[in-house]
């Protein structure tokens, strides 16, 4: 059975470009080169107050492009693009977007390197994309200079990007390095680039940004996201959105999420390409957040899982700062489940909470809630041209809906491989091309008409109780109601007699940390699982205590690191 976008979602209403790159697409903008739309205020860094408008960002790509061009001797449609590949090392700057667009300007790719990336990881990436230059920012200098030379790369291949000074606490000697800014300079005093020539159809096979994947599970790849897909994944996250009584408009919008990962890099070229303000933080800080929601009026907090637990498990915050701006929460990662939402609500009766579902290999979005038709728990209603199919595990296809499988999707967002890794890139789609998720999930139909998809559990993740599945975040759920747990993850350890069981990794709450021990808050939590689950999710004494969960860049929980502990800990 296909299941597609409910009747309610527009085709999408704009052209789509195939043969100009993400950035030259992004800026021109839902309104074209209208003069208001020139002083649409795109970006700001509420630490230095610094902001770019539409016209600064086009004018600043052009300069930042000449300089690289000058400084690295580049020349815009000479060369494979696979000659420019630059890696991007950084917290989240003003400058991040302007520095990928100039970059693409020059015919180049980006490779994305999540702060949190090992040197390990860095060298292995950098030496797969034959990467020899690095941009990063003033807190991660001696990092970028040990990865340089063990790849034996000059150091004069290493630039800086500026960070608010506001921000910074400890930042790292960048003598003898030059720095965005110098290369806006030398931009100013060269002539300008060649214009970029690209045929029809090439912004649909060349290769705008490799991101790291799959570091939930085994050795991490590269993606490699076309301009095409995050251009038509805008729009169609746009169209998805622009429905009569609930259409979006310009407003501020969070920028606190990684641009180094997909979620949000693709927040920052829809925000752009919409007109809306991206208000910048360096990385997630719950007060800075909060600060800037009151400073800036934020309409839309783009946020994971973790992040609106703690918000919610603190209200004091709610009364803090005035946060009545906020109309919704897009949440990626996962759904919301009931009690979860119902928080929010009560803290913030007007906003809507709107979760939504994606995969780096979707390049991002595939699904997400619309403002009139929210289901506690979904991710949501597939984008328009979306397709899913659902696949059981003995490979018959799921012909209904409330029937779980892994979900497959055919969409013209989809990347085009693993780099270097074809193995890895055919296992990722089934025979018929379509991707498969490694995610179980099913559909169901909401009180509206609408089919919705409920995301369980990835298919590794799955714990078999005498022979029967056992879906961790159905646990996981259940802990979360619980007033002394404040994050919860669960996975599945070998047992003697059932083959295996769930074992829980909490993160108690203050009050659980104030008012219970140890021991008689494991019988609790204990307790508490049993009167709402059968005996195949039961934990007895199968709870451990931590102080964090390990988390990817995204948020989402690294189980393999889970998993050694509860190895090491037997």
């Amino acid at each position: 059975m296909v299941f597609s976008s409910p009747a309610w979602v527009p085709d999408i209403p704009w052209e789509i470009p195939d043969s100009i790159p993400l950035g030259q697409a992004t800026l021109a903008g839902l309104n074209g080169d209208s003069e208001k739309s020139a002083t649409d205020v795109l970006l700001v860094d509420p630490i230095s107050g610094k902001s770019y408008s539409r016209a600064d960002l086009k004018q600043r790509v052009e300069w930042l492009a000449g300089g690289v061009a000058k400084e690295l001797g580049w020349s815009t449609n000479e060369g494979s693009p696979w000659d420019k590949v630059v890696a991007i090392y950084s917290l989240n700057t003003i400058d991040f977007f302007a520095l990928s667009w100039a970059i693409h300007r020059l015919n180049g790719i980006c490779l994305l390197l999540n702060p949190t990336s090992s040197v390990g990881e860095m060298i292995s990436h950098m030496t797969a994309a034959k990467c020899g230059v690095i941009f990063t920012c003033e807190t991660l200098v001696s990092t970028s200079v040990e990865v340089a030379t063990r790849l034996s790369i000059a150091q004069s291949r290493i630039f800086t990007l500026p960070l608010p000074d506001g921000f910074l606490k400890n930042p790292e000697p960048t003598d003898g390095f030059k720095s965005l800014e110098d290369l806006v300079a030398l931009g100013l005093q060269v002539q300008p680039p060649e214009p970029l020539v690209w045929r029809k159809g090439q912004a649909k096979e060349q290769v705008a940004y490799l991101c790291s994947t799959s570091g939930t599970s085994g050795k991490q790849k590269l993606a490699m996201i076309t301009h095409y897909s995050l251009t038509i994944n805008t729009l169609q996250m746009s169209a998805h959105e622009n429905v009569q009584g609930e259409s979006w408009h310009p407003h501020a919008v969070s920028g606190v999420l990684p641009f180094t990962h997909v979620y949000g890099l693709f927040i920052g070229h829809v925000a752009a390409w919409r007109g809306e303000t991206l208000i910048v933080l360096p990385r997630f800080d719950m007060q800075l957040m909060l600060q800037s929601v009151q400073q800036y009026r934020i309409a839309r907090l783009y946020l994971v899982p973790p992040i609106v637990v703690a918000l919610t498990n603190n209200p004091f915050l709610f009364e803090m700062f005035d946060l009545s701006s906020v109309t919704s929460i897009a949440n990626g990662a996962s759904g919301l489940d009931r009690s979860l939402a119902d928080k929010v609500y009560a803290q913030l009766p007007n906003c809507k909470v709107l979760p939504g579902y994606g995969l780096t290999e979707t390049a991002v979005l595939t699904n997400l809630t619309g403002a009139h038709d929210t289901w506690a728990g979904s991710s949501g209603s597939l984008l328009p041209l979306t397709e899913a199919r659902l696949v059981g595990p003995d490979g018959e296809e799921i012909e209904s809906l409330d029937k779980p499988g892994e979900i497959l999707f055919s969409a013209p967002n989809l990347f085009i491989g693993y780099l270097g890794n074809p193995e890895a890139t055919k296992a990722a789609f089934d025979e018929r091309g379509w991707l498969r998720t490694g995610d179980i999930g099913m559909f169901k139909k909401s009180p509206n008409g609408t089919e919705h998809l409920f995301v369980l559990d990835r298919i590794k993740d799955m714990i078999k109780v005498k022979g029967l599945q056992v879906v961790p975040v159905d646990i996981e759920v259940v802990l979360r109601e619980h007033p002394a747990v404040a994050d919860v993850a669960v996975i599945g350890v070998p047992d003697e007699n059932a083959g295996e069981r769930a074992k829980a990794f909490v993160v108690r709450s203050q009050s659980g940390r104030d008012e219970h021990d140890e021991e008689d808050l494991r019988e609790m939590i204990d307790d508490y699982v049993q009167e709402r689950l059968d005996e195949t999710h039961w934990l007895h004494d199968r709870i451990m205590f931590v102080e964090a969960l390990p988390k990817s860049a995204s948020g989402k929980v690294l189980k393999r690191e889970l998993r050694a502990l509860a190895a090491e800990w037997n």
